[in-house]
This record gives structure tokens, sequence and C-alpha cells, in this order.
């Protein structure tokens, strides 16, 4: 509300901006048409005088005389330079008329261009539409992000749910290595009591059961080195996503 009425306020403040300048020309021009009428009426006043006093002395009966006709020259000339006199300041008015309107001109240019200005320029209208645009593209990308973030959310919590059953099967291979192990110490010392011939039987045998301890434990080596580059790579993913 307060924008629209900013700017029902400097439409006014154009408006009477227009019709002012509108006033002031033609007032301008009005009094300069009134001061060359009357500055050509007056000329013209002075020029019909001189030449009526000129025609005067001259069609007047006057002594043939050197006298005479050395007035009569004195009064032409007189005649003569009141004219050019009046044709030089009408010319000055002439320019001093020039300058006024070039004046006028370059202030009706001047005020074209402040309007020109003025319409380059966005009005609080368009300028809180531009603002309402740029908050629904914002509004539209933050929802983006929060569809994202809620997606890489779920693949976190699933990632987690497969961690979590890959360390239950590890403990699982875990406690069943335990149980080998308890059941191999528990067979090793009841053949540990029997006779000799037992005995010579358990060191024939040893090479056989070494070889596959060994080789289980091997196993048992790989599965937890790949156990850990899975968790590894596991993590990897999940810190490129957050980064995302």
């Amino acid at each position: 509300m307060a924008i629209l009425n900013c700017e029902n306020k400097l439409q006014e403040r154009m408006q009477e901006t227009d019709l002012l300048l509108q006033k002031l020309q033609v007032r301008h021009y009005f009094r300069i048409n009134m001061e060359m009428d009357e500055t050509e009426q007056t000329l013209m006043e002075e020029l019909e005088n001189a030449e009526i006093a000129l025609d005067a002395r001259q069609s007047g009966k006057s002594v043939k005389s050197v006298d005479a006709s050395e007035m009569t020259a004195e009064a032409g000339l007189d005649a003569e330079a009141a004219k050019s006199d009046i044709l030089e300041k009408m010319d000055n008015k002439k320019k001093e008329m020039s300058l006024m309107e070039e004046i006028v001109q370059d202030l009706e240019k001047r005020w074209v261009q402040i309007q020109e200005n003025a319409l380059k320029q966005p009005t609080p209208a368009q300028r809180e539409k531009l603002l309402d645009k740029q908050l629904h593209s914002l509004m539209e990308q933050l929802a983006a992000k929060q569809a994202q973030a809620e997606g890489l959310v779920g693949e976190i919590h699933l990632k987690e749910m497969e961690l979590e059953r890959l360390k239950g099967l590890w403990r699982m291979i875990e406690s069943s290595n335990v149980e080998g192990n308890t059941a191999r110490n528990r067979f090793g010392r009841s053949t540990s009591e029997k006779g000799s011939a037992s005995t010579d039987y358990m060191v024939d045998k040893l090479p056989y059961s070494t070889g596959g301890r060994t080789e289980h434990q091997e196993r048992l080596m790989l599965l937890r080195s790949a156990f850990v580059m899975y968790i590894l790579f596991l993590n990897i993913v999940v810190l490129i996503k957050l980064s995302f």
C-alpha cells in the first residue's frame, strides 16, 4: 500500500512539473512576443516620425540659400542615422529572442532526458514484482535442496542399516571362530591325555591340521581386509553425498 501511495505521489509530481513547464513556456513566449511587438511598434513610430520630419523639411518653403541646403542635408543625415539606429535595435531584439528560444529548447531537451531516465528506472511496482519473482525462485531452490537432503538422509539410513548388518555378520564370524578355537583346544587337551600310539598318530597328522589352520587364518584375514575396505568405501560415498 505504501509503495502504491509513493508511486501515485510521484505521478502527481511529474504531472505538476509538466503543467508548470507548459505554463512557463506559454508565459515566456507571450512575454517575448509582447516585448517584440512593443519594440517594433515604438521603432516604427520613431521611423515614421523621422520620415515625416524629413518630408516636412524638404517640402517646406525655405529660402534658397546655402544655409537652407545645409540644414536639409543635416536633417537627412539625422533621419538616416535614426533609421539605422532603429534597425540595429530591431536586430538586437531579434538576437535576444533567438537566444531565449535556444535556452527554452535546451530546457525542453533536459526535461525530456529527465523523463526518459525516469522511465528507464523501474517503478516501485516493478521492483516489487522483481523481488517477488526472486523470492519465488529462491523458495523453489530451497525446496529442491530440501528434497535432495531428504534423499541423502534416506540413503545414509540405508547405508547405516547395511553397516549394522555387516557388523552383525562380522560378530557372528568372530564368535564362530572363537567357538572353533575353543573346540580345537578341547580336542587338543583330550588327545594329549591318550597313549603314545595316539601321540604318534597326532604327530603324523600335525602337518595336515597346521595347513588347514593356516588356510583358515588366511581366509579370515582376507575377509577382514575386504570388510574394512567396504566400510571405508561406504564412508567415502557418504562424505561425497554430504558434500554435494
